[in-house]
């Protein structure tokens, strides 16, 4: 008996605890409860609707395309490996343009592979291949730049796939995701040329994906995903009147400059290599012995979880895909492209520089997370930043910029802007800048170990949307972090959340003013009853009342999308997924309300609460709140004194067994100074 036999016994035969215990497939099945908090997504999103459509002239959009389907392991037993293969793939595509730079997308797209069986250790045939139907429905998003006769996209979405495989390989119609990128070239105002890459997951019941050994043993990684690539070629044409005078949906207005794209491109393989290298030839580490075998598994494999440790997954993978992200941001490109950068980054690293099969979580953590933190650190750098300074206060700067913004320090330099005068961008400040520290003492009730602490916690609010109308990505975002010693984790929290795009409804002049929004969020937690950490897009209400003279009061409401979250449930080890904490997509709401007295804040109030069905892991869902009070008085000038009160809910639903809803509440008493 081989150690991939051993290995696919103890982990996903009849010897685990998980597979006699009858569990179900993790996301393949939803509760009435579930559908109906999803329903409150949906039911948010309709109410801005109206306003959103009305503000903005759309063009339909109808495309017929062709290319190939390939496709990858659907199952893999110590008997047989059956493979779908590759084939032709062909369908039609439609499209409405919500605004100058975003697009909803329709997809019918079939394809006819064969099915092989071959022997998992010799690679010898099974027998001969059949034939099926796979089909795929999808909505996406599409979210464009360029202008003239070339134009760039990327996309995300979600939808249906239709596998007619045999029973015990898991037919039907499941859940499935995709991201996408591609571009057009227009003959005409009209009619275009359009090349499209895009990769889907569907959902599948919980298998081993493959079992990866070397000098440091044998490791399974499992997966509920079947993964499959579609790259095709064909004609689209638009009809209606084109938008706000133009003849494109499909614009994104400026990128901040010149663009740059092998620099940007280089700085990506750069910052691909330079990891690998140090892992490879200085750490060593079995991971980073790639090969073309290893590259040739990866993607007959597709995509599977990992076993990394949480900080790993959920704070360094997003900080990787910033310096990505950063690589095209610096050098001209927009949010959206910069995206699109990260995300190839991201599906880079992941397929070729790890002789670990890729997986799904570091994708969207590596590209949402990217996208998130890394515009958020472009945009401080270029405040920090002076390009008309000199002497100690030139460097200085130059040396918070590059703190802040390595690649656009790295980019800075190349070009020779680090000690060059000339003028600095138009948007280098933004319109409201709102920076508190606060420092003091904390308690955490319960017991807990260092259960007093000194704590740091620092509040950015950069750019205000009823100062001035938010038209591009991040114009207007916030972002806190909390650091505590001694002992314990150092980092209690970091919440970051950007404006994505913003609709008025109200005239500026109104005593009350309501913004329709959607934005994206970078969520991280470690306390005693959340270890949790999601990429999330939202979308709500920001309102402002004049309450009295000098007083005002901003209210917030949005529900929440998470693609896949990360929650932290048990201490032991779940022996297939090599991890003590689940990953699984879900929804939430969040509510706020903050109390200006003579454009200072003195009380903030927040609640939210999120639900995660598991993906993969060892619990059946998770529901984390929160609730959050805080309250500061002025004193002297910028400084203040303030006090908060925190408490956080994690309840965890399992197949085999129940634990007890874990929480946390804190205070802390703090002074308060306000640098801007």
């Amino acid at each position: 008996m081989n150690l991939w036999t051993i290995y696919y016994r103890e982990t996903l035969g009849k010897t685990s605890p998980m597979i006699e215990s009858g569990e179900r497939p993790r996301g393949t099945v939803f509760s009435t409860e579930a559908a109906g908090r999803t329903a409150v997504l949906f039911a948010v999103l309709a109410l801005g609707a109206r306003a959103l459509l009305a503000q903005s002239e759309g063009r339909w959009e109808a495309s017929l395309f062709g290319g190939g389907y390939f496709g990858s392991r659907i199952s893999l037993t110590p008997t047989a490996a059956s493979v779908i293969g590759d084939t032709a793939a062909y369908g039609l595509r439609f499209s409405f343009g919500v605004t100058r730079n975003f697009a909803l997308e329709t997809t019918l797209s079939h394809a006819h592979p064969s099915l092989t069986s071959k022997d998992p250790n010799t690679g010898a045939s099974l027998g001969p291949s059949s034939s099926f139907d796979v089909n795929t429905y999808e909505l996406n998003g599409l979210f464009g730049w360029g202008h003239g006769r070339t134009r760039g996209y990327f996309g995300l979405g979600f939808g249906a796939m239709h596998l007619g495989l045999p029973q015990e390989l898991n037919p039907g119609t499941r859940l499935s995701a995709n991201i996408a990128i591609g571009g057009k070239y227009f003959f005409t105002d009209d009619l275009a040329l359009r090349l499209d890459a895009r990769y889907r997951w569907r959902v599948t019941e919980t298998r081993l994906g493959t079992v990866v050994c070397g000098s440091e043993g044998c490791q399974p990684f499992t997966t509920n995903l079947y993964s499959s690539a579609e790259i095709t070629a064909g004609l689209t044409y638009r009809f209606g009147p084109p938008a706000d005078g133009d003849s494109s949906v499909m614009t994104s207005g400026s990128s901040g400059g010149e663009k740059r794209f092998l620099p940007a491109a280089g700085e990506v393989v750069l910052l691909e290599l330079l990891p690998w290298s140090f892992n490879r030839f200085i750490s060593n580490s079995e991971f980073a012995h790639i090969s073309t075998d290893t590259i040739k598994n990866n993607f007959e494999t597709g995509f599977t979880y990992d076993a990394d440790h949480f900080n790993t997954n959920q704070s360094s993978h997003p900080y990787h895909g910033s310096l990505f992200f950063n690589a095209a941001r610096s050098n001209g490109y927009s949010y959206w492209e910069s995206g699109a950068f990260t995300l190839a980054g991201s599906f880079l690293w992941e397929g070729f520089m790890e002789r670990e099969p890729p997986a799904i979580n570091d994708i969207v953590n590596t590209t949402l997370g990217g996208m998130t933190r890394g515009e958020i650190q472009h945009r401080l750098s270029k405040i920090v930043l002076d390009n008309t300074a000199s002497g100690s206060e030139r460097f200085w700067r130059e040396v918070g910029g590059a703190i802040l913004n390595p690649v656009g320090a790295f980019n800075r330099l190349i070009n020779g802007d680090m000690t060059r005068d000339f003028p600095n961008p138009d948007d280098r400040n933004p319109g409201f800048l709102h920076v508190v520290g606060d420092l003091g003492y904390r308690h955490i009730s319960g017991g807990v170990d260092h259960a007093d602490q000194g704590i740091f916690s620092l509040t950015l609010i950069y750019g205000d949307p009823f100062q001035t109308p938010v038209d591009k990505p991040f114009d207007v975002f916030a972002a806190t972090i909390d650091l505590n010693v001694p002992g314990g984790a150092l980092v209690s929290r970091i919440d970051e959340q950007g404006i994505l795009k913003g609709w008025e409804l109200t005239d500026r002049a109104d005593p009350a003013r309501h913004i329709f929004f959607f934005s994206q969020d970078y969520l991280y937690y470690n306390n005693a009853a959340q270890v949790a950490g999601a990429q999330a897009f939202g979308a709500g209400f920001l309102s402002r009342y004049g309450l009295s003279p000098g007083l005002a009061l901003v209210t917030d409401i949005s529900a929440l999308a998470i693609p896949l979250g990360a929650v932290q449930t048990t201490d032991i080890l779940n022996p297939a997924t090599g991890r003590n904490f689940d990953y699984g997509p879900g929804g939430g709401i969040r509510t706020g309300a903050r109390f200006f007295l003579k454009g200072k804040e003195v009380v903030n109030l927040g609640y939210g609460v999120a639900w995660l069905a598991t993906a993969q892991g060892s619990s059946d869902n998770n529901t984390l709140q929160f609730f959050r009070a805080t309250g500061r008085i002025p004193i002297v000038g910028q400084f203040g004194v303030g006090g908060a009160y925190s408490w956080y809910s994690r309840q965890t639903s399992y197949p085999r067994f129940f634990e007890a809803r874990k929480t946390q509440s804190m205070w802390r008493l703090f002074g308060t100074w306000a640098f801007f």
